[in-house]
């Protein structure tokens, strides 16, 4: 074989190379080091910092002893066959871990010239929190960058009853690249994420964050009326009126009597409070429109029923069981 059909096939294989490499790099966080210890120049590799707790698979396609698949320690580090001192791998990308393999193989005098490749078996070390109403709340690996939305999807998207509050606790990282101190808090809203209206909103989640989708907040409207159910409040803060509440579900039954009771639900039974009010007047315009709270429940009794604002107040809760829930909000990663 002469010199120059040597130097062509060698061009030809590091090509070769640098295409698997490609390929490969899809389906997670690997580098690969040619003969000289650099990086071929083709290759794209992930951006993953390596974490505690994370399994590598390192390969020494020519001395496979040194070899095989490591659990990054809760310190940083692994121990590779061969070298006496444990390497630091926690930080570094695929590549930046395999250069320093390969320079600690050749320090050791183990091997003149190694070809090494990382190869992320198992994320573990970085990590984000996602909780509240989402289909699998857990805690999830951040194989690559990440945004609000993309972590939520990767709880399985949002619940029906998701509110359109979504809530950020920084970690560590976070903190520290937004300047802001660990435990800081960032709330955006969903509509924001999903309109992509608010740029800023679309913020990267980072090792150690928490997310938490809130869940909608409702006012049930039962008893005689068109559409008896619960209804999404949009703005708590604005609230809704009883008579905005009426309007929700489609005006009142022919047999609706105009002296309705707004049951004010509590933690403890004994604190549940049953308010009176005059439908009549209210839709008139001759007396205060009152407003609703989150989960009170504005129950339509029939024209002529006689009953205490207790048994009223028990018709009433026993009534929202089962009904459905209209208005609801904007969903991530699921149908709607």
């Amino acid at each position: 074989m002469n010199e120059t059909f040597r130097h062509r096939f060698k061009n030809v294989a590091r090509l070769a190379v640098a295409i698997a490499a490609i390929f490969l790099g899809a389906s997670g966080a690997q580098a690969t080091l040619d003969d000289s210890g650099k990086p071929p120049a083709a290759i794209s590799v992930e951006d993953y910092k390596i974490g505690p707790s994370d399994v590598l698979t390192i390969a020494v396609p020519d001395a496979p002893e040194f070899g095989g698949k490591f659990r990054v320690s809760d310190s940083g580090v692994i121990e590779v066959p061969g070298v006496t001192t444990p390497i630091r791998a926690e930080g570094l990308t695929t590549i930046e871990l395999a250069h320093i393999v390969r320079d600690s193989l050749i320090g050791a005098k183990q091997l003149r010239d190694p070809r090494v490749s990382v190869f992320v078996e198992e994320y573990h070390g970085r990590t984000v929190t996602v909780l509240g109403a989402v289909a699998k709340p857990s805690v999830y690996p951040l194989t690559k960058r990440t945004n609000v939305l993309e972590a939520i999807s990767l709880a399985g998207g949002s619940l029906p009853n998701s509110g359109n509050t979504v809530t950020i606790v920084r970690g560590a990282a976070s903190a520290e690249a937004t300047n802001t101190a660990p435990g800081s808090v960032k709330i955006v809203q969903m509509s924001d994420l999903t309109s992509g209206k608010d740029l800023a909103a679309g913020l990267e989640v980072k090792n150690g964050d928490v997310v938490n989708v809130s869940s909608a907040q409702l006012i049930y409207v039962v008893g005689a009326v068109t559409k008896p159910g619960g209804y999404t409040m949009s703005d708590p803060s604005s609230g809704v009126s009883v008579v905005q509440a009426v309007a929700l579900a489609e005006g009142l039954k022919g047999v609706a009597s105009t002296h309705a009771l707004i049951v004010r639900q509590s933690t403890n039974d004994k604190a549940r409070i049953e308010i009176p009010v005059d439908l009549r007047q209210m839709m008139a315009g001759k007396s205060t429109d009152m407003l609703l709270a989150p989960n009170d429940i504005l129950y339509v009794p029939t024209s002529g029923a006689r009953q205490t604002l207790k048994v009223m107040g028990e018709v009433a809760l026993s009534a929202v069981n089962g009904v459905a829930i209209y208005g609801l909000g904007y969903r991530v990663g699921g149908i709607r």
